[in-house]
């Protein structure tokens, strides 16, 4: 299934043919023949758990290649997003959250130094963003950054209280109490800080006695763009030009989901129940991570993860060495040319 993913196969029968087409598949520990039939058992049959607990299992693997060292002084960046991924609501009916529509939603949390996603749960498109943040496994070694799709103030307090640092965008129709006002004026290359405010935030607006929590708010402009962001943040000793950093980051999210959407099958599934559609979307996720493990093997090799899918399925059923091959050394010597490409000889031994 990850060859398919690579080869970007149209279905089960030609996984089949294209798997057929090629008799060293014993290098791969492949011994008989992959029929359509086994596979469509094996996404009906087997759980979709085997997969995903392999991809932490390789996840782990890929922490010790970068050899990154826990530190209680240092926080980690996590990046919180979901993508959703449309269904056919006749052929997956599981997946029913609209009268017409049908789908489910990947929700990632995303490590900005690993470049990958640690953790992830895929759920149903009807189940809001916001309900889903007490999942995301959250520490006090990790700073949580999140769009407004996630803004709920009974976690915001749960966060605070449990000493979790988060960055968010402030809704523009939330009801705050402005405690003090900042100096506003500091900046950096790409953030210019118009106000910096403590503010304090009541869980229920209709209740006077209701808890309240204390948070930042910062309002910075892009010099490039020159649009102004609201920013909601517990960070309150950190330099508002750093808080506005981090939420930069968080487009880092949006160019992982496009990069796979774009470069792996996770539209279009070779199975329609619940089990196949989890089980292509694990196997999917494992193929970035085994990218991964690959760059990390060769930090010197500067392929891209798009360039790798592409040409992967050009060389995949040739004996190269995987290593020097994604390194650039193609291993390919240049024949002399005896004749001139032109002309009737051409043509005549085309024909021949």
């Amino acid at each position: 299934m990850v060859f398919a993913q690579l080869t970007n196969q149209k279905g089960l029968r030609s996984i089949e043919n294209a798997t057929a087409s090629d008799n060293d598949l014993y290098h791969a520990g492949i011994k008989a023949r992959i029929t359509r039939t086994n596979l469509a058992h094996a996404n009906e049959f087997r759980p979709c758990e085997v997969f995903q607990k392999f991809y932490f299992h390789l996840l782990g693997h890929y922490k010790l290649l970068r050899g990154r060292k826990a530190r209680k002084e240092e926080k980690t960046l996590k990046l919180i997003d979901a993508t959703t991924i449309s269904l056919n609501m006749r052929q997956c009916e599981w997946a029913k959250f609209r009268s017409t529509k049908g789908g489910i939603k990947i929700n990632t949390r995303f490590d900005c130094s690993l470049q990958c996603a640690d953790h992830l749960f895929i759920t149903n498109a009807n189940r809001h963003e916001n309900s889903t943040l007490k999942d995301m496994r959250l520490t006090q070694n990790d700073i949580a950054v999140f769009d407004r799709g996630y803004f709920n103030k009974n976690q915001f307090l749960g966060l605070s209280k449990s000493g979790i640092p988060f960055v968010t965008r402030l809704k523009s129709n939330i009801h705050f109490q402005l405690l003090s006002k900042g100096r506003a004026g500091p900046e950096n290359e790409n953030y210019k800080i118009i106000s910096d405010e403590i503010i304090s935030m009541r869980m229920n607006d209709a209740k006077k006695d209701s808890e309240a929590t204390t948070l930042r708010r910062i309002v910075s402009r892009d010099k490039e763009t020159k649009k102004e962001i609201q920013l909601l943040t517990n960070m309150l000793e950190e330099d508002a030009p750093s808080v506005a950093e981090i939420y930069r980051k968080r487009w880092t999210i949006e160019l992982f989901f496009k990069m796979v959407k774009q470069n792996l099958r996770v539209k279009k599934f070779y199975g329609q129940s619940e089990n196949a559609v989890k089980t292509q979307i694990w196997i999917a996720l494992i193929t970035h991570l085994l990218f991964l493990i690959l760059k990390a093997m060769n930090p010197d090799s500067t392929r891209t993860f798009s360039s790798f899918c592409s040409e992967i399925s050009v060389v995949v059923f040739k004996h190269r060495n995987l290593m020097k091959w994604f390194c650039g050394d193609y291993e390919k010597s240049h024949p002399k040319i005896m004749q001139p490409l032109s002309g009737p000889w051409l043509f005549e031994n085309l024909a021949s």
